[in-house]
């Protein structure tokens, strides 16, 4: 065996070469090791032994995982990589992300069982990439030294966004929130990434630079693509993550009864009648996750069918488990065959049709549809601005009842239009928290305002007025609800104001 440093297997990697045979023969294999890097021939710690009981080999790895985050120079043989060792760091990082996130959840939430598996699923692939990199550099405990550091290399960086995680929930330092969102396997990717490079590129000080590359590439090739497109939930989530009413379960009973129910609810409205303005009412929900959506929407349904006169005119989609078998899913798809369906049937010279669409909102202004296990498409401003110039709709009232809604005004204006948002295109809305029976919006502006006048304008104004009373109150952001309105339209709506009025036996009337 040469001695030339390119290709020096030390001790620790001959001993991962045998089986131990004893305690003393891996003692004296130890001791006519190679030197430790200070040039005076102690032996360094063997990685396929511990050094000392467990709880000080975890905490010796921790402290090399900081190291590690940092890009400061750490000696792999400074690692306990015993098997044991692994395991307890995979436990430690387990017991880490659960106690953390019941600190920032709460007692309110509950525990994620189908999160579990993904807690152990990089461990196989930092194995087989440490078994190929122990044979690139011809040092073959390397195969547990690379899982211990890069596991170990993760745990600050999940501390590290755990807390600014903490710190996003004062409503000061809220803005945070935007760049903690992890799509990834690992908090801070990026950081993890860069990281582990620099502890690979210094695994072995003499390697050669195609050994070096070899190794990238393998981490490239191998750890990477799965890390990134594989993200790892957390073990203790909200009530909201997991569904206030729990998960919609795909039966035969709710598949049969999704075929038939937007078919038949569009079959059943009553076409328009010449000389007359009737109000159309279509209603989306998007998100399953809260109740309080479909809550809002059906209160809105009950509304708009006694007060405004569009029984056998109203048309509702919802994600939620409870009404799987009852409500049309909130799709995207579905809103465009709702929308199209009512085009048909009205009259669309005199018509008008209310479309109330209630769900989280994004910065990016899109409205959130989510049912698990299905996956569904976010509506946005520019989906919506098709569907109804699709569907040949002339007069139309849209509210979005989201966060960031003022985002849909622009794509959406035209002469025959009055647009309604919950809030402006920069600030959220309130009230979609768990048991709430409306989103602050909903219950101002439906339950409240428009049971005391037919203006939808004006309800707005009362609206935006009792909202800015309820946030000074709370002391929030407040989230300043928009209002346009198109030319053509204000002279409409006038005109179905009056007759609104004149059907219900008086206007302003409370019902």
């Amino acid at each position: 065996m040469t001695t030339d440093n390119h290709n020096q297997i030390t001790t620790a990697d001959a001993a991962a070469l045998r089986w131990p045979q004893s305690a003393s023969d891996d003692a004296a294999a130890a001791g006519g090791g190679e030197a430790d890097g200070s040039g005076t021939g102690a032996a360094a710690p063997l990685p396929g032994k511990g050094n000392g009981r467990p709880l000080r080999q975890l905490l010796r790895n921790l402290r090399s995982g900081v190291r590690i985050s940092l890009a400061l120079r750490t000696d792999a043989d400074r690692l306990c990589a015993t098997p044991g060792a692994l395991a307890l760091l995979a436990v430690a990082d387990f017991v880490l992300n659960l106690s953390v996130s019941f600190l920032l959840v709460g007692g309110g939430g509950s525990f994620s069982y189908p999160a579990v598996p993904s807690f152990f699923f990089h461990l196989p692939l930092l194995l087989c990439f440490g078994l190929l990199a122990g044979c690139v550099l011809s040092r073959p405990s390397l195969v547990t030294v690379i899982p211990v550091a890069l596991v170990a290399l993760s745990i600050p960086i999940e501390l590290a966004h755990a807390l600014i995680e903490r710190m996003a929930q004062l409503r000061q330092l809220e803005w945070l929130a935007d760049y903690l969102v992890a799509p990834n396997y690992y908090r801070f990717f990026w950081w993890w990434i860069v990281a582990a490079f620099i502890f690979l590129l210094r695994l072995k000080p003499g390697a050669s630079a195609r050994q070096r590359i070899t190794v990238l590439l393998l981490f490239l090739v191998l750890v990477l693509p799965p890390l990134w497109f594989f993200p790892r939930a957390d073990l203790w989530v909200s009530a909201a993550e997991s569904g206030e009413s729990g998960e919609l379960h795909l039966t035969e009973e709710v598949l049969a009864a999704q075929a038939r129910l937007l078919d038949g609810r569009l079959a059943g409205l009553l076409p328009g009648k010449k000389g007359v303005s009737d109000l159309y009412f279509v209603g989306f929900a998007g998100d399953a996750t809260q109740d309080v959506f479909l809550k809002e929407l059906r209160a809105a349904e009950g509304l708009f069918n006694k007060r405004f006169g569009t029984f056998e005119r109203s048309v509702v989609l919802a994600n939620n488990p409870k009404s799987g078998t009852t409500v049309p899913f909130a799709s995207a798809g579905n809103l465009e065959r709702a929308i199209s369906g009512v085009g048909k049937v009205m009259n669309r010279d005199e018509d008008v049709l209310f479309l109330y669409l209630t769900s989280h909102g994004s910065r990016e202004h899109e409205l959130a549809v989510s049912n698990p296990p299905l996956e569904l498409n976010d509506v946005t401003p520019e989906k919506l601005r098709r569907m109804l110039k699709n569907s040949g709709v002339t007069w139309k009232v849209l509210v979005v009842s989201a966060c960031y809604a003022g985002g849909f005004i622009d794509p959406l204006k035209d002469d025959h239009s009055l647009i309604i948002t919950a809030a402006d295109e920069s600030h959220e809305s309130f009230g979609c928290g768990y048991g709430e029976e409306f989103t602050w919006f909903g219950q101002a502006y439906l339950d409240e305002a428009l049971r005391s006048t037919f203006s939808f304008t004006e309800a707005f104004e009362t609206a935006r007025e009792t909202i800015r009373q309820w946030e000074e109150e709370q002391g929030e952001t407040p989230s300043n609800p928009q209002i346009w309105m198109g030319k053509a339209m204000g002279e409409k709506l006038a005109v179905l104001e009056k007759q609104l009025a004149e059907r219900s036996g008086g206007a302003g009337e409370a019902q």
